[in-house]
């Protein structure tokens, strides 16, 4: 059913969209939140690694349809960064269409740990007994993206492809970009700033960037009946529709004033429509003291 892939696409999308705020049941108390972390030296791994959050997604009456968390984690065995996506759906959703998607990347801090690039990134599909698997490596060294498919365990022949990266480019997954912007590797946020990030090619070689704008003091006053969380920050973001069944690819989103996303909506997802998320648990292994 394509409704619910675009459905479940999208609850991806909105925990991308969210990040730190501690709306409800946080296990941890943060004595420093991450971007006060980064002003005094951590590493964009440093500033990160341990976060795990929780995310609810619904839609039109229903406010509990999907679960969704998100971790980022030190390598032990070397100096990259995992960082995990686990999405599926729950209560009655679940009865009616089980699902599950995983997406996992392996991170790499380069610039002197000022900003991640992809490594690897991996989505693993399950819905009921079918699977679909899907793998994208970057070689930063020969400047080449492989990416190969699998369904059912066996690989999709003619469905992997090739794209030669263009030298000083630097090409971010959806994960990646979700901690390079919030750790302010695109530029310094403010009213009326836009923002513009090279992703993944599509499979024929066509370029989506993700972009962003930070809307106007006038106009976050006039959408502000929308919203039911206070915020400093409107932002209005473009991705590739077809990533998850939108007619427009819009996502809003609200940030308060340490740059923590508190809410976002997608818009305009077919049989949906707008399809709203929060962050409803926040836990952080990391000892913020040792690392001041």
């Amino acid at each position: 059913m394509r409704s619910w892939k675009g459905f479940f696409l999208t609850v991806v999308v909105l925990t991308l969209a969210l990040s730190l705020p501690g709306l409800l049941k946080p296990r941890a108390v943060l004595t420093a939140p991450a971007f006060f972390l980064k002003k005094e030296g951590a590493t964009i791994g440093e500033a990160f690694a341990g976060e795990e959050f929780t995310y609810r997604v619904g839609f039109w009456v229903f406010d509990d349809v999907a679960e969704a968390k998100i971790r980022l984690s030190k390598d032990p065995e070397s100096s990259d960064y995992i960082v995990t996506l686990k999405a599926h759906t729950t209560g009655l959703i679940a009865w009616l269409r089980e699902r599950e998607d995983v997406y996992t990347a392996r991170l790499r801090e380069v610039d002197g740990g000022k900003r991640f690039v992809t490594v690897t990134f991996e989505k693993n599909v399950k819905i009921g007994s079918k699977t679909r698997r899907t793998r994208t490596v970057l070689d930063h060294e020969d400047g080449l993206m492989t990416w190969k498919k699998w369904k059912r365990g066996k690989e999709r022949k003619g469905k992997g492809g090739e794209f030669e990266m263009v030298p000083g480019v630097f090409y971010d997954g959806p994960l990646t970009a979700f901690y390079n912007f919030r750790y302010g590797v695109y530029g310094q946020v403010g009213e009326g700033k836009d923002f513009k990030i090279t992703t993944f090619p599509k499979d024929g070689g066509e370029n989506v960037d993700i972009t962003l704008k930070i809307a106007t003091e006038e106009e976050y006053e006039r959408r502000k009946p929308d919203w039911t969380t206070p915020a400093d920050y409107l932002a209005d973001v473009r991705l590739d529709k077809d990533l998850f069944d939108s007619r427009s690819g819009k996502v809003e989103m609200l940030f308060n004033g340490g740059l923590v996303p508190v809410e976002a909506v997608a818009k305009d997802i077919l049989f949906f429509g707008d399809v709203r998320g929060k962050l409803v648990e926040l836990g952080v292994d990391m000892d913020f003291e040792k690392a001041l």
